[in-house]
């Protein structure tokens, strides 16, 4: 009896062990769950604090938005105004821009006829002043052209054995080594043209007055002269500018004079550009024959190593000349140019 007596205890108390044990546990496990969830209920309450922020912000947004919508809108409405009136701009001044040049255009008429009526005068008064000197037997200019070359101190020699001064209208491709003695020995050294290449100095006016400029630095830079006096390639009157720009020699023919320069063409032809090679009594004839019935003369003869005939008819020439009457200068810018009618 003792001994079931002394089990039941046992068993009592191992079944009392056990029941505050589970009470243990139970509370336990109660206890975190709480703890979970007081933590889980803090994030939720700083979430919707941070969603409250972020409705905030989207609501400031939107509203910013609409604002920049509206001021687009209202932008884009004046930006097309302002485009139209732009337009009308640009369309009223391509109007006044056609119209000016219209007018610029008469204007350049205008002046063309003018100096054309200007230079026919002036060659209509000067002819009647070169009329004046057959009293005094007539005056000679003998001018070369395209030189220097190898021939150039043989045509000095000449003018120095018959003591005459002559013209000599240079190339900055030629032999500039011999300016100094054209100069040296008396003679005037005029200006032809830097290149002679007729298709790029008569390509607009801009291009003329650079290659004259060029030439005009090499003669002087050559020989201390600065020449104010110049002949143009082929002539005032020649044709072939036409082709590259129309009315050039118009314009040049004027331009040219009202920058200092003095032109000179010629109412003689040797015809030593006829061919590559004339004879010298060919030569001779024509100058003489040009020549004849007229009170002052301009020569035109060339200055280049193939012309050898040229040099072989200059005693001829001379002479001849100097028996019809003529006296021999050099041409300065006091000297009327001998110029021909315009045909550019």
């Amino acid at each position: 009896m003792t001994f079931f007596k002394q089990k039941t205890n046992i068993i009592f108390l191992f079944v009392i062990f056990l029941l505050v044990a589970a009470l243990s546990g139970v509370s336990y496990f109660a206890y975190e769950k709480h703890a979970e969830y007081v933590e889980i209920s803090a994030s939720i309450s700083d979430n919707n604090t941070a969603l409250e922020q972020a409705q905030k912000t989207i609501d400031e947004l939107t509203s910013k938005i609409a604002e920049y919508d509206a001021q687009t809108v209202q932008n884009e409405q004046e930006k097309a105004e302002l485009n139209s009136q732009l337009q009308a701009a640009l369309e009223q001044k391509a109007k006044l821009e056609q119209e000016n040049s219209s007018l610029k255009n008469q204007i350049e008429q205008l002046k063309a006829q003018k100096r054309r009526e200007e230079l026919q005068q002036a060659i209509a008064l000067k002819n009647s002043a070169n009329q004046a000197d057959t009293a005094q037997g007539g005056i000679c200019y003998l001018t070369f052209d395209d030189g220097p070359s190898d021939n150039t101190l043989k045509i000095l020699d000449i003018l120095d054995t018959y003591g005459i001064k002559a013209t000599f209208f240079v190339v900055g491709t030629a032999k500039t080594q011999y300016m100094p003695q054209i100069v040296s020995r008396g003679h005037a050294i005029g200006l032809h043209s830097a290149t002679h290449n007729y298709g790029s100095i008569y390509a607009d006016v801009n291009s003329y007055l650079s290659d004259i400029q060029q030439i005009s630095d090499i003669v002087y830079n050559t020989t201390g002269v600065r020449s104010n006096i110049m002949r143009f390639p082929g002539g005032g009157s020649n044709k072939v500018s036409a082709k590259y720009c129309p009315g050039i020699m118009t314009d040049l023919t004027v331009r040219m004079p009202s920058l200092g320069y003095s032109y000179y063409d010629w109412n003689v032809s040797s015809g030593d550009a006829s061919a590559q090679k004339v004879s010298a009594s060919a030569i001779a004839n024509n100058v003489l024959n040009g020549a004849r019935g007229k009170s002052s003369i301009c020569v035109l003869m060339h200055d280049t190593a193939a012309k050898t005939t040229t040099v072989e008819a200059l005693p001829s020439i001379i002479e001849g000349l100097d028996a019809m009457g003529f006296r021999f200068a050099a041409i300065d810018a006091s000297v009327f140019g001998f110029h021909q009618s315009l045909n550019n």
